[in-house]
């Protein structure tokens, strides 16, 4: 997916999204991500967890452009190859024509190593060309073609370090992986917007095949193995003919690996468990892994931590009662647990006459829909899940997974078997 065309930050497929109403201010943090992840991958797209190259949330020295603080992707020594990036998956089906503004603000800490050419968080859209709804093509912006590499092209200065800079992205110069649409390649090839609808008009911004998958993504890294850089970035303004929306990027309250998970009440009433009983959530809340999570009458967003490097994911969840833990090491998947009363269930031998109340066998169940590596369990099976909106339910006889979007890896308990489920399908694990 990443190519490298001499010392150009070769591309990775990003993804920044939207869903906000016109001309407003959004807070992004660990506590409240929404659509977004905070991820590092390698120069292929894959999730990346043997490296030093981290994604962090942290307040600024005076001077940030909105609010106070900022996220900052750093590549690590010797990982120069590496892409910490942030990844919203809210523009995907969103027409190239209809991006009326695109800007961001970075801050360069730290441009280091063989590689001459200076690099800053760069932004990549994945398009596709030909109306078939799979990626063709993604075009690059990055910072450093913005100066002295083509007339015709707004001069927005060269690259420093210690300063914040702007850079309006959709008047400036783009470059494609292909090297072909348009002609848009690094450095004097690159080309404007107006310049690729010309030469593709229905270009329409869909999901990367990578994980995670997203539209646009802002990244640093790429390079050669033994650059190191740091860059932060804040205030990313985009607009898709509603209004624009500004992305404010802080710290908040984030959560530990194989510690805790932080909770943000969405809809509804939630409750989660405490030692004096359970309590009503009120706003974004850490608790620790093991706590029980009432949403049966609201929907709660789940943000935990996918690795130890800055890598944050959420799920949303509505309709149930579950707890939540992580398994695993460099990686660990979030699981959520179906809590609640099964039954009662009758079996052979018994009587056949039953009362009312016994016949009303009752079941359990929870809807997820996860933006990571997530995993509902329930009584006879597992679902894994990734970009995946399904509903897990419990009964006597087993346990029915239904998909309404995305995919879903199955595991029965019976007999360790896996099963593929996709979007409108559904799939039923008999008990023990």
């Amino acid at each position: 997916m990443f190519k490298r065309f001499g010392c150009a930050a070769a591309l990775l497929t990003l993804a920044f999204a939207a869903t906000a109403s016109a001309d407003s201010t959004v807070v992004v943090s660990p506590a409240g991500l929404g659509p977004w992840q905070s991820v590092v991958s390698d120069s292929h797209g894959n999730f990346l967890t043997d490296t030093d190259a981290t994604v962090s949330w942290g307040v600024n020295p005076p001077g940030a452009p909105t609010g106070t603080g900022s996220v900052t992707l750093d590549t690590g020594t010797n990982h120069g190859d590496s892409a910490p990036q942030l990844v919203d998956q809210g523009l995907a089906g969103t027409q190239l024509a209809a991006i009326k503004a695109l800007s961001y603000s970075t801050l360069g800490t730290l441009i280091a190593g063989p590689t001459t050419a200076g690099q800053l968080p760069f932004l990549v859209l994945t398009l596709d060309t030909n109306s078939d709804g799979v990626a063709d093509d993604s075009i690059v912006f990055e910072p450093l073609y913005q100066h002295g590499y083509r007339a015709g092209i707004p001069d927005q200065g060269p690259l420093e370090t210690g300063v914040w800079q702007r850079w309006d992205a959709i008047h400036g110069g783009w470059w494609s992986e292909s090297g072909k649409l348009a002609g848009a390649t690094p450095g004097f090839g690159v080309k404007t917007i107006p310049e690729i609808l010309a030469a593709s008009p229905g270009a329409t911004i869909v999901q990367a095949n990578t994980i995670p998958p997203g539209g646009l993504r802002i990244a640093i890294g790429v390079r050669n193995t033994p650059d190191h850089l740091v860059g932060s970035v804040d205030d990313l303004t985009l607009d898709t003919g509603a209004g624009s929306t500004t992305y404010d990027f802080e710290p908040g309250t984030q959560p530990e690996t194989g510690s805790s998970v932080v909770l943000q009440r969405t809809a509804g009433d939630v409750f989660y468990q405490t030692p004096t009983g359970l309590q009503k959530l009120a706003a974004g809340k850490s608790v620790k892994l093991g706590t029980i999570i009432d949403a049966t009458n609201g929907t709660v967003t789940l943000t935990s931590a996918s690795d130890t490097h800055g890598s944050y994911q959420t799920a949303t969840y509505f309709g149930g009662k579950f707890k939540s833990r992580q398994r695993g090491g460099k990686r660990p998947v979030t699981e959520a647990y179906l809590l609640g009363k099964v039954g009662p269930c009758t079996t052979k031998g018994k009587a056949k006459k039953a009362s009312a109340a016994a016949r009303r066998k009752r079941s359990r169940h929870l809807w997820g829909d996860s933006h990571g590596n997530f995993r509902t369990v329930g009584k006879s099976s597992s679902a894994s899940t990734r970009g995946t909106k399904y509903l897990v339910t419990d009964s006597c006889s087993g346990t029915t997974t239904k998909v309404v979007r995305g995919k879903v890896q199955i595991r029965v308990f019976s007999d360790n078997s896996e099963h593929i489920v996709t979007a409108g399908h559904s799939f039923f694990a008999p008990a023990g």
